[in-house]
């Protein structure tokens, strides 16, 4: 740890998020699951050329090459291999051969000598691992070298690792360069985000392995390195031990990774000391570690960083259906083009079902901006992970632009309805995203459901005192830090699975507060409401109606409608399976659900009374009311609006149910508010519908939202609320960017409604509500 002095030791909502997910098995488990059993996926865009070997093949190689790589070590230079890896290091790095040579560490006394003699301080073991990880990587490299060749050529290991190239200016014939992998010592760089990464912490690993582009032969020397570019991060201890601040470091460079690479589905993590070496591997359901003593078991060592050092991006866990994927460095990302090729398959009820792939149907391939999404919230290490870009539709064999399409994908619960189910129901509903592509990418559990007796050793949790739990004796609890004790599993460990779902949209829209006038909002207004009951005469309630998923149209000749169903619940199961859909609700539902200030009354009301209550068309309905008066009340300057905004934006949930009720009796309704910004002329409108959500909220019906609508609109003034274009906006069309202000005020809207944790609702460690967390939902 090098700059996480600038993170709190333990960050305690982290550390509630890794309890008792994050498991210990044994190294040859781990081997056998994330680093050799993953089989080729026969869908995936296959632009490597190595040579394929199975699983059982490539485990084999490895081990007989850490073999090999060990003798070189030990014989040093009266071993050829180790001459031949130690000139090709020298060649990289512009050094002389006696330089580089010094800095490996040989194996003698069984132990690895510069790791262990004059060590005082972790900073003395940087450049010592460095050298040893690098040359160990460079020796898998050199492998592949054949007898003859240059020590510095382009090699079989680097040919599943090309170069990025935008999809409509890859040519055949033309020739492919290869990008580099290595580890470095990166204690002493600047990690930069992407601009899109919001709020991230200063992070430095020690160690860095890092994907890279040669240029003109030489290793490039940066002082500042991008987290796009790290394939993984390595923290470097003096000591042995994993307590709860280690786990949160080595979850902080997981969670930099997971924001900053959109297209991997797992990733791995290092932590290391004079001594012990841990592999971690994150997914979006938990973590599992492993360790290994690099002196005890060197063979197994060497095999590990090897193999890490020589992975092709699918093993690395990238997901192949995106064109470059792993491949996009930080300094083209701005500019780059990725393909996306999603299957279509007929989506099924619940996602863990394997999706039934419609026959004949031809991939659908969109090429989209990846590093400039519509829509990210990354979330929590363990949580849906949504991300939302647009992209154009790839049409015929010469790769015409065809129609702008929304491609969403999410980690979602395998408990919870399929959003694109949902959808698929939904499909003749009017003013409700159309799915026109949707696929079952990937599943965690697949590497969860064929563990072997004794395989998974035990569970890091915090709270085994109070369950009186007696912890393992293990070297994990010897950290002189704050402990996170590993636990026995006494069955197989019960996490949550997920699936990777993507989803192709027919069409992108606005956000509310791009809104051009309130006769544009009145008219969307109706067809929000229209669409909310629609989706209920399917059998489907939304349960998250709020500013972020009522869009309008691209430009005002085209209609609203409706997105994110992905905490829409089936209110009338087919009877045919009742029972097994009553027993799914009955693990997953929670008493409030939604974003927080747009939530119905009545669901306050029976927080405050310790009931739940069944969420009901009607509190959709009055949810489009409260989005509404959030973006009346954007426009307005007086502080009596801006303090009851104020209110209904905080987490004090006594005070938003006061407010509330407030608003729909009339005691503090908007005419005493004295609207005087841009919606005022809505004020005979906001309080009718509020006396509507009051008077019938539980008999609320849509003919009589839709008659105060058209009322509404005839006697509303020309020109009300009419947009007026800033000058930075002037000529960018439909769609453009609304003002700096009306922005910041989403973003932080939004950057305060992902909340809550993803274990069922009877766990005991749900994470704690700040002061930005605005969302009451079921697990994500």
């Amino acid at each position: 740890m090098s700059a996480d002095e600038n993170v709190p030791a333990v960050d305690n909502q982290i550390l509630r998020v890794l309890h008792a997910n994050v498991f210990l098995v044994t190294p040859e488990a781990f081997i056998r699951h994330f680093m050799y059993g993953q089989e080729a996926d026969p869908n995936a865009v296959d632009e490597g050329t190595a040579t394929s070997l199975s699983s059982s093949e490539r485990r084999a190689r490895d081990e007989d090459l850490a073999a090999e790589c060990l003798q070189a070590l030990k014989g040093r230079g009266q071993s050829q291999k180790f001459t031949q890896v130690v000139q090709s290091l020298a060649i990289d790095e512009t050094c002389n051969v006696e330089d580089i040579e010094a800095g490996i560490s040989p194996y003698t006394s069984n132990q690895f000598t510069n790791l262990v003699k004059n060590i005082n301080s972790k900073r003395d073991l940087y450049n010592p691992l460095a050298a040893l990880l690098a040359f160990i990587g460079h020796f898998f490299r050199c492998y592949f070298i054949e007898s003859g060749e240059a020590v510095h050529c382009t090699v079989e290991i680097d040919k599943s690792w090309p170069t990025a190239v935008n999809p409509e200016e890859k040519q055949s014939g033309a020739q492919t360069t290869f990008l580099r992998r290595r580890f470095v010592a990166t204690h002493d760089k600047q990690f930069r985000f992407s601009r899109h990464v919001q709020e991230h912490p200063e992070l430095q690993p020690d160690i860095s392995l890092l994907l890279y582009q040669e240029p003109e032969g030489n290793w490039p020397k940066p002082d500042e390195l991008h987290w796009k570019d790290v394939k993984i991060p390595i923290e470097v201890k003096l000591q042995d031990g994993l307590d709860a601040n280690r786990v949160c470091q080595m979850a902080l460079y997981a969670q930099a990774v997971k924001a900053e690479q959109f297209d991997r589905n797992s990733s791995f993590g290092i932590l290391i000391s004079k001594k012990k070496c841990r592999i971690f591997h994150w997914d979006a359901s938990g973590c599992h570690v492993t360790e290994v003593d690099m002196h005890d078991d060197p063979a197994m060592f060497i095999q590990i960083v090897g193999r890490l050092a020589s992975m092709d991006p699918r093993h690395m866990g990238y997901d192949c259906r995106f064109s470059n994927s792993g491949r996009v460095l930080a300094n083209q990302s701005r500019t780059m083009t990725t393909r996306l090729e999603v299957i279509p398959a007929r989506p099924t009820e619940f996602p863990e079902q394997s999706p039934r792939a419609e026959n004949g149907e031809k991939p659908l391939a969109v090429d989209i901006y990846i590093d400039r999404p519509l829509f990210q919230k990354p979330g929590h290490l363990f949580s849906r992970s949504s991300r939302v870009w647009e992209g154009h539709e790839v049409v015929g064999t010469n790769s015409q632009v065809g129609k702008l399409r929304v491609v969403k994908q999410n980690w979602a619960w395998d408990a919870r309805f399929n959003e694109a189910f949902l959808h698929e129901e939904a499909k003749e509903v009017p003013n409700v995203a159309r799915v026109v592509g949707y696929e079952g990418v990937a599943r965690t559990i697949d590497t969860r459901c064929i563990w072997n007796d004794g395989d998974v050793l035990g569970m890091y949790r915090v709270d085994g005192h109070v369950l009186e739990l007696e912890p393992l004796p293990h070297l994990d609890t010897a950290s002189d830090e704050e402990p996170f004790p590993l636990y026995p599993c006494n069955e197989s460990p019960q996490v949550i699975s997920r699936v990777l779902l993507r989803m192709i949209f027919e069409s992108k829209g606005r956000q509310i507060c791009e809104v051009h006038s309130c006769r544009e909002l009145l008219e969307a207004t109706k067809q929000w409401v229209t669409g909310l009951w629609g989706l209920n005469e399917k059998g489907i309630v939304h349960r998250d109606v709020s500013p972020g998923n009522l869009l309008l149209g691209l430009n005002p000749e085209f209609p609203a409608f409706i997105i994110d169903l992905g905490l829409a619940q089936r209110s009338a199961p087919d009877s045919s399976n009742t029972e097994v859909h009553s027993e799914r609700i009955a693990n997953v539902d929670l008493p409030m659900i939604g974003t927080l200030p747009f939530i119905a009354y009545d669901h306050f009301v029976a927080r405050s009374n310790g009931e739940s209550i069944k969420h009901e068309v009607h509190h959709d309905l009055e949810s489009v009311f409260w989005a509404l008066l959030y973006v009346v009340l954007l426009e307005e300057q007086c502080p009596l609006a801006k303090g009851s905004l104020r209110t209904l934006l905080s987490t004090d949930v006594d005070n938003i149910r006061s407010k509330k009720r407030a608003f729909l009796t009339g005691y503090l309704n908007p005419m005493e508010l004295e609207l005087a910004g841009r919606f005022k002329n809505l004020e005979p409108f906001l309080n009718g519908f509020s006396r509507l959500c009051w008077r019938d909220r539980r008999t609320l019906k849509l003919d009589a939202i839709v008659d105060l609508i058209d009322s509404s609109m005839s006697s509303l003034p020309p020109g009300s609320g009419e947009r007026v274009v800033e000058a930075t906006e002037s000529g960018a069309g439909a769609g453009a960017p609304q003002s700096k202000r009306r922005r910041e005020s989403v973003e932080s809207l939004e950057k305060g409604v992902d909340g809550t944790s993803d274990a069922p609702s009877g766990s005991r460690f749900k994470r704690a509500r700040n002061e930005r967390e605005l969302r009451h939902q079921l697990p994500e």
